[in-house]
């Protein structure tokens, strides 16, 4: 059963490295990542991840701005999909503020500047973000391009609107310090998934980061029940 990791806004794929590394042996990953200099749509990057699913079971799982390529891919039921992993995501625009934002600044100078350390504790890391955890934060962000980052937000802020109920099975990580998505968002994928289990850890947006036993826990469980489910019943024959 292979893991398939979907990035939040920088696309990189590196912020997943703390989750990665206190995941269980069992557990392969595949990391998706988006091309640091193409101005991708959601649909374009829901057909740029399909392209590189594996030929095999796995479980997709989508961070932040991801959720709703996620979302996406699992209304088109894929060969092997067998569930979602939602983490700190959200399906339509989480946040007003992004629009106040846009309208008195553009986000390609946003991007364009440095982000102090304390706004990143703020809003994404939480007060007790490490320096390693910081750096590996501004790396990533670092290796995009500042329009792209800009173009993703503007996807962000064109979701809305009427959703397909999803047949596939799901489940909701959410963190309870959030500053970036409220909590309400997880609301909408209750809605467009029966039976969707809602997890919640402690910390801030980017809780794979900073509380990634607890998540790898979480995670780790959802696998492990999913790769039972599909094992093939034995037959003694004699």
């Amino acid at each position: 059963m292979k893991l398939v990791l979907l990035p939040g806004l920088d696309g990189t794929g590196d912020l997943f490295k703390p989750f990665i590394e206190v995941l269980p042996d069992d557990i392969e990953t595949l990391v998706v990542s988006y091309p640091p200099n193409l101005k991708l749509s959601y649909l374009e990057l829901v057909k740029f991840v399909m392209e590189q699913l594996p030929n095999e079971d796995y479980i997709l799982l989508g961070e932040s701005f991801s959720g709703p390529v996620a979302y996406q891919i699992a209304l088109l039921e894929p060969n092997g999909l067998k569930s979602v992993i939602f983490v700190a995501t959200f399906l339509d625009n989480p946040s007003r503020l992004l629009l106040r934002i846009f309208n008195r600044l553009p986000a390609s100078v946003i991007f364009a500047l440095p982000i102090p350390d304390f706004l990143i504790k703020s809003l994404m890391l939480g007060s007790d973000a490490n320096r390693w955890t910081i750096d590996l934060f501004k790396q990533s962000i670092n290796k995009v391009v500042a329009g792209v980052l800009s173009f993703r937000l503007q996807e962000i802020n064109k979701l809305h609107g009427t959703k397909t109920l999803c047949k596939t099975r799901a489940i909701y990580i959410q963190a309870t310090d959030d500053k970036l998505v409220p909590k309400k968002c997880v609301d909408g994928f209750k809605k467009m998934f029966d039976g969707i289990v809602l997890f919640q850890v402690k910390g801030p947006h980017f809780i794979l980061q900073t509380s990634p036993v607890a998540c790898t826990e979480i995670v780790a469980s959802e696998v492990h029940f999913i790769t039972k489910q599909i094992q093939p019943t034995s037959i003694v024959c004699g």
